[in-house]
């Protein structure tokens, strides 16, 4: 077994000088970072109605998602635009009546969505998503549904599926579906 070196005066002041530089270079990655996390969210179009679990900016960031991801890219100009729909709100309402664990998780990913330093790290891009243009948003959301971070991949499939089911069960676009919309179920009086 070999014996460990002796601690020096020299190796103490190593040592020192290692830890002094790591947490001196993760004080100044922080600060130098801090402002791209803190950006402020462009908030859009203000809600329908009164928000029940999102906040004003989630839903901004959201509906900003929403409007990128539905009808689609090769949609006919006649389909009507997910802020038409108000696919935001409804997903509001809908989260609203879920498990409040759901409600949170949901929130956190649309903080870490619009993180400008989320999109640093995946697009060298440091600006929230909502501040992107909407041909750079469609490159964030490509990064994501492209990542080989989970977290990333699993989100990118949350939020564009909640905005595909809140979209196309709007009985607006059924008829551009071709869908004659749900069965009539013929009530029956109760014994």
């Amino acid at each position: 077994m070999i014996a460990p070196e002796p601690l020096t005066p020299h190796a103490l002041a190593r040592r020192s000088l290692v830890k002094k530089g790591m947490v001196g270079g993760a004080l100044l990655f922080v600060g130098g970072a801090l402002p791209i996390a803190l950006r402020a969210t462009r908030l859009g179009p203000e809600p329908r109605g009164p928000l029940k679990l999102l906040s004003r900016s989630e839903h901004a960031v959201f509906s900003a998602i929403a409007a990128r991801v539905v009808p689609g890219p090769a949609a006919d100009p006649t389909w009507p635009s997910a802020e038409a729909l108000d696919c935001a709100g409804k997903v509001d309402a809908l989260l609203a009546r879920a498990h409040p664990s759901i409600g949170r998780e949901f929130k956190q990913l649309l903080t870490l969505f619009e993180n400008g330093l989320v999109g640093l790290l995946i697009q060298l891009a440091p600006t929230p998503f909502t501040r992107l243009s909407p041909t750079d948003q469609d490159t964030r959301l490509e990064h994501w549904r492209d990542s080989r971070i989970v977290i990333f991949r699993t989100g990118y499939q949350a939020v564009v599926r909640l905005a595909h089911a809140t979209y196309f069960s709007s009985p607006e676009v059924y008829p551009l579906m071709g869908y004659p919309g749900p069965p009539e179920v013929p009530a029956f009086p109760l014994r």
